[in-house]
């Protein structure tokens, strides 16, 4: 939303005609003399991989769909009925429910990039020359195009790469131009989160290791220079990322000892901090068959390697890597499942979390067709994989509380400490016995 405000302004809006408010402050800004609402929603039916998987295992409705319903159910909105458009990566869920946006009351839904788009899409509402279309295809905005925030952002997060050329067919961020932000207008926008009272940075980017590189090749003094300039800006306390790639990490490993250094990593002050990586399956026969790129410049039948080395990599230089499996992809058998267990074992000695998701087909992807892997398709297979997630998760529990729990409130520490205390060995014991239950051997 913060980059769609700098649009706007860029493109003939004036300051006092935009606002960017948080959803619970709805009633203090929408009027009769709002003319649109605009909603960035990451996943607004609830059906996306993440949520799915929670959804299917454990039943309930997903919170950002719950979340979204109350927004749109505001008295304010429906008082004043402005123009609603949504945007953001959970669009394309709206965009091919007719039903569902008809039942939300949203009139327009931005697929794609907003940075061109929207300012045209907004003053076309206001001055009701023409029917807005319901479903808008995001132009690709050019660099020029993209203005610096002007206001502070959730978490201090900055985007830093925009598109991914690892080209996995199960992902919605492969199908974006690859680019990346100049280092000026990083910094002039950290600079703005610190203003706006933020004292960390996340930077983002799909693989944070590919910032201003060629191709799939790593350009570590470029990366290396954005940490460093990133971490000394005045008021910035700390610095992570958003997502890396493990080959990118096995490629260059020398870029990550330097970040870690940067970063002071290890240290009292900066104990570790945790990048998402994506594991997704240990099978090499997968790998080749939907996310060729994603081991490059390694082969498929190395992939297995190359995770361990990267999560000892990592692990050595105080990262963690809060990681993702995806059970159920389109051609996957038990020998591919039990090499992946193999692999989630294996990384026993190297702090990080491992999170199971289950395969969900999202529009615009090359697997948008495929059929989507539910709680009745897990086999004692896959109920041995998930309880080796938790196993290891449950073993490294401790030490992650420890570093990131360090600043809460004592009470809360000593609550959560007791909890962990004597709350992981029941826990790992229901986890078993559910999967020998369903014949599952562990």
């Amino acid at each position: 939303m913060r980059k769609i405000e700098a649009a706007l302004l860029a493109n003939g809006f004036r300051r006092d005609e935009v606002i960017v408010a948080h959803p619970d402050q709805i009633d203090k800004v929408i009027s009769e003399n709002t003319k649109v609402l605009s909603i960035s929603a990451n996943d607004p039916l609830g059906i996306g991989p993440a949520t799915s998987t929670f959804v299917e295992l454990w039943g309930g409705e997903g919170r950002m769909a719950v979340k979204l319903r109350q927004l749109l159910q505001n008295e304010s909105i429906k008082k004043y009925k402005p123009t609603i458009f949504l945007g953001g990566p959970g669009a394309w869920q709206l965009a091919i429910n007719p039903d569902k946006r008809k039942e939300l009351g949203i009139n327009c839904v931005v697929v794609g990039e907003g940075e061109v788009t929207a300012p045209k899409l907004f003053k076309q509402a206001i001055e009701n020359h023409e029917p807005i279309p319901e479903v808008v295809e995001g132009e690709v905005a050019p660099d020029a195009s993209i203005a610096d925030m002007v206001g502070g952002s959730i978490c201090g997060i900055i985007e830093a790469t925009r598109g991914c050329a690892r080209s996995c067919a199960f992902c919605i961020p492969s199908l974006k131009k690859v680019r990346s932000r100049p280092l000026k207008n990083i910094l002039n926008e950290v600079e703005i989160n610190v203003k706006a009272g933020n004292r960390g940075v996340i930077l983002h980017g799909e693989d944070i290791f590919l910032y201003q590189s060629t191709g799939l090749k790593v350009n570590s003094e470029a990366v290396v220079e954005l940490f460093k300039k990133v971490s000394v800006t005045p008021g910035v306390k700390w610095v992570t990322a958003s997502h890396a790639s493990l080959s990118s990490a096995m490629s260059s490993p020398e870029t990550v000892q330097k970040i870690s250094s940067v970063l002071e990593l290890g240290t009292e002050k900066h104990p570790t901090k945790a990048f998402q990586v994506g594991i997704e399956t240990g099978s090499p026969k997968l790998i080749k068959k939907h996310m060729k790129g994603k081991v490059y410049p390694f082969k498929a039948e190395q992939w297995p390697d190359v995770v361990k080395g990267a999560f000892k990599l990592f692990h050595e230089n105080h990262i963690v890597c809060c990681s993702t499996i995806i059970m159920g992809l389109p051609g996957e058998d038990q020998e591919d499942i039990q090499i992946t267990i193999d692999l989630i074992k294996s990384l026993k000695p190297y702090q990080s979390i491992i999170v199971p998701l289950l395969f969900t087909p999202m529009e615009t992807t090359r697997l948008e067709y495929a059929k989507p892997f539910l709680k009745n398709d897990l086999t004692p297979k896959h109920l041995e994989l998930l309880t080796a997630c938790w196993d290891h998760n449950l073993d490294w529990f401790p030490a992650l509380w420890k570093n990131y729990g360090r600043d809460n409130n004592a009470v809360i520490k000593a609550i959560i400490n007791l909890l962990i205390k004597f709350g992981t060995r029941p826990v790992r014991k229901r986890v078993h016995r559910n999967a020998r239950k369903h014949g599952a051997e562990i």
